[in-house]
């Protein structure tokens, strides 16, 4: 598929002309070329092919039954109309025990390439510590892209809320993993149209409910998104995205474009667990 026809079938989705209609997952170079050099200039980073990443602080959440937790939403005011919907205290989603010894935090933003790339690698191995106690692991929503000159918009909080959203509902890794699986180009900012998100979500069984449509429009996770991005960048001192950290110590590698993401996080995530 070429970058023209899968930026056309987008647009499809975006004016509601493909119906219900899967979004095919877009051109993987197109995603890598478009992306990195972008997030390079965004992080100070230097040198052709290098992809950088670091690290963040242990936040908690709030109970979620199935083993994950998320951040709750709470009413704003003392009643709640379609012109002011409930806002959310938090936008966090934590998988595995409380009282597991290692605690490792992920700051993302679903519009950034190599988000996906880390997501795609690394996502198998923590979901498998988790689940067998080792560690409990927290994954934060940021809307980065969105602040940037170059890109702006505001897909990156559109598509975290709407994770949330299926976080809520029990979906949080099957919507995550599919959300990053039809990720766009960074300048097309497609995640802004709740319809796109709405498809997206039609392709997990039982997800798309009148529910988690209100969520995704009314987007009660957007401003704790937002202070997701200052708690990162802030209170955590990232300087991009993914932010991975293993109980508040931080990754600060680099990797040259070309090798294997998982295995090289993955080996350094594995180190940090043992240690502990």
């Amino acid at each position: 598929m070429t970058d023209e026809a899968w930026e056309n079938g987008l647009r499809e989705v975006m004016t509601g002309a493909a119906g219900s209609t899967r979004v095919a997952p877009p051109p993987t170079d197109a995603i890598l070329r478009g992306g990195r050099s972008s997030l390079r200039l965004r992080n100070g980073l230097t040198g052709s092919g290098v992809l950088g990443m670091v690290a963040a602080a242990v936040i908690v959440g709030t109970s979620f039954g199935g083993g994950a937790t998320v951040g709750s939403v709470q009413q704003a005011g003392t009643t709640s109309t379609s012109a002011q919907p409930p806002q959310a205290q938090d936008a966090a989603v934590t998988l595995g025990p409380a009282s597991a010894k290692t605690k490792v935090v992920v700051y993302e933003d679903y519009r950034c390439p190599p988000c996906r790339d880390v997501e795609a690698g690394t996502s198998a191995y923590l979901t498998e510590e988790a689940d067998s106690g080792k560690i409990q692991v927290e994954y934060r929503a940021v809307n980065l892209i969105d602040r940037n000159g170059q890109t702006s918009g505001s897909g990156s909080t559109a598509a975290g809320n709407a994770v949330q959203c299926a976080a809520d509902r029990g979906d949080f890794s099957a919507y995550r993993s599919a959300v990053y699986a039809h990720q766009p180009q960074e300048n097309l900012d497609a995640f802004t149209s709740s319809a796109l998100l709405i498809t997206i979500a039609r392709t997990i069984p039982g997800l798309d409910t009148a529910a988690f449509e209100k969520c995704v429009d009314d987007q009660p996770y957007a401003a704790a998104i937002s202070s997701n991005y200052t708690r990162a960048f802030t209170t955590a001192h990232c300087t991009g995205v993914p932010c991975i950290s293993v109980d508040g110590q931080q990754w600060t590698g680099s990797i040259p474009e070309g090798a294997d993401v998982g295995k090289i996080i993955n080996a350094w995530l594995a180190q940090k667990i043992s240690a502990a």
